[in-house]
């Protein structure tokens, strides 16, 4: 038996296990959500991932290679349009790609085409644009001034084992000062609050008996890091700012990547809080928070914002019903709308239309005592299925949109799996056997994912996450000295403290900021406020 005839014998039959499983998994699809998302490989392949995204797990589809074809909004359509036929338009509420102009076209012209489900982009990828502008040194080069010396300190320490070494077993406690986070623009704030909890444990480090007898410390590089660590109060002051105003977005990001819960019951409100956050922990100065405020504004009114997102909030008791909560009437469009989508039938759209006057006068299992009690501490798709049951097609309706999640990253990171089997020793498979082995170990993963969700130990040095937290330990041939002790013999990170707890790195009450933030920013000749580089950088958003 050949190799050839002996590998079609073993794909088949695990081609046949996987599909028999995911068959199981498709009957309980009944509420779906399509990710696509293109790719191009380290060969310059280019590639288009599709998943499908169910409370009940998710599912990779196929993959399609795009080479030789021009990517514009007419070619994606048919590709789209496929896949939609394959599956059945009834059966998506809505399909996600990243916001690549050709994308954005084609996923409207797709929706207009069929009128029974929403393009919607990708939140993650929006948020990130978000901090993108916050770190852009054409608007803000104050923050990218910031994360360029962060960078500097963080690539130093980790070009040099003995300096990590210390650190880590002196000082930290096992613990780093890099943390990886959903995209490249998220990992430099998150890894801008570590270094601000490590605050303290750098300036001992630093002042330490074995630091300050060491041959880094007399070198220009360490001089120089040390200038930094430990009489830069400006750098802290500033790294401060930063991550005060940054740390409300890549929440709503964190929220908007979760694959465990769905997000669309939250994803409005949550733009909301973290603007007002802004405001707030800049004192509500206008001339201060405008900035931030703008690229949030212009991102989710010109990119980010879909009916589903206001149909979700509506939805959502634990928002809708909060006294604190004033923008009912603007929530309550985006639910006709999502109505008028999702339901083509007119005699299912009145007894909606009905039932919802229920929900709103909260009557009926609405209005019980335990309902109004578990507003705030069920999910909402499990406070439906438990109140909801009078109003069975408002029930129906609220559990398909509340159980949709908002990020098409599920498809890039499959990625690394197309990296991981087109290797050189199979750069020659023609993209049918590549697309079998992706299906096979792609839907293995995410069915082991769906089982046991356990978060690894994260290490910085570690290549499988070289690609988010690179810019931040890379290797710099200025900040190399001759001899080093040797990695093998690195302190390893802990694994009980590698995850960052969930709390700000500083105290809202107390900003510790000069008045009015005149360190931060410029003040202009006719009284005007200037924050550095061009004045309205964010009108080209479309």
């Amino acid at each position: 038996m050949t190799y050839e005839v002996l590998y079609c014998i073993i794909m088949s039959r695990r081609l046949e296990h996987i599909f028999s499983k995911l068959k199981i998994l498709e009957r309980l699809m009944d509420v779906q959500t399509w990710h696509a998302d293109g790719w191009t490989d380290q060969k310059q392949v280019p590639i288009i991932n599709f998943l499908v995204y169910s409370p009940k797990g998710s599912m990779f589809l196929k993959s399609v290679d795009t080479s030789g074809l021009i990517k514009d909004a007419d070619t994606l359509l048919g590709i789209f349009d496929e896949v939609v036929e394959l599956v059945g338009p009834k059966n998506i509420v809505q399909f996600v790609t990243d916001n690549e102009a050709a994308y954005k076209a084609a996923g409207k012209r797709l929706q207009a085409k069929h009128g029974s489900f929403f393009w919607s982009p990708c939140a993650a990828h929006c948020l990130d644009l978000m901090l993108e502008n916050f770190a852009n040194p054409k608007h803000l080069p104050r923050i990218d001034a910031v994360i360029q010396q962060a960078k500097k300190v963080t690539r130093f320490i980790y070009n040099h084992a003995w300096v990590v070494n210390l650190m880590r077993k002196d000082f930290t406690n096992g613990r780093d000062l890099c943390r990886p986070g959903i995209t490249r623009f998220a990992t430099n704030f998150l890894s801008l609050q570590c270094l601000l909890k490590f605050k303290k444990e750098l300036h001992q480090m630093f002042t330490s008996d074995k630091w300050v007898g060491s041959r880094y410390a007399k070198s220009i590089a360490g001089k120089e890091i040390g200038m930094i660590i430990l009489e830069d109060r400006e750098f802290w002051s500033e790294c401060q700012t930063v991550v005060k105003v940054s740390d409300p977005l890549v929440r709503v990001l964190r929220l908007a990547d979760s694959e465990e819960k769905p997000s669309m019951g939250y994803l409005y409100e949550a733009m909301d809080k973290a603007k007002e956050a802004i405001k707030t922990r800049l004192q509500n100065g206008v001339s201060l928070y405008t900035p931030y405020t703008r690229v949030v504004d212009a991102r989710w009114d010109r990119q980010l914002y879909s009916p589903l997102h206001a149909a979700g909030c509506f939805l959502n008791p634990g928002i809708y019903f909060r006294p604190t909560f004033t923008k009912q009437k603007d929530v309550s469009r985006g639910l006709v709308m999502a109505i008028t989508v999702l339901v083509p039938d007119n005699f299912m759209q009145e007894k909606i239309s009905e039932q919802l006057e229920e929900y709103k006068q909260s009557t009926g299992h609405f209005g019980m005592s335990l309902a109004i009690r578990q507003r705030e501490r069920l999910n909402p798709v499990a406070w439906w299925e438990q109140f909801g049951n009078d109003c069975r097609d408002l029930q129906s309706f609220a559990i398909r949109i509340l159980s949709q999640c908002c990020s098409a990253t599920g498809c890039e990171r499959n990625w690394s799996t197309f990296e991981f089997i087109h290797s050189k020793k199979r750069n020659r498979l023609e993209h049918k056997r590549l697309n079998d082995l992706v299906f096979v170990r792609y839907n293995l993963k995410l069915r082991e994912r769906n089982i046991s969700r356990r978060k690894d130990a994260f290490d910085p040095i570690s290549l499988d996450n070289i690609d988010v937290i690179g810019d931040w330990i890379s290797e710099e041939p200025s900040l190399l000295a001759g001899e080093d002790l040797g990695w093998e013999l690195v302190e390893p990170p802990s694994l009980e403290n590698l995850t960052l707890v969930d709390e700000p790195c500083f105290d809202d009450g107390e900003d510790n900021l000069p008045a009015q933030n005149e360190s931060q920013y410029d003040w202009v000749g006719d009284g005007s406020f200037y924050f550095g580089g061009e004045q309205d950088p964010y009108n080209y958003v479309q």
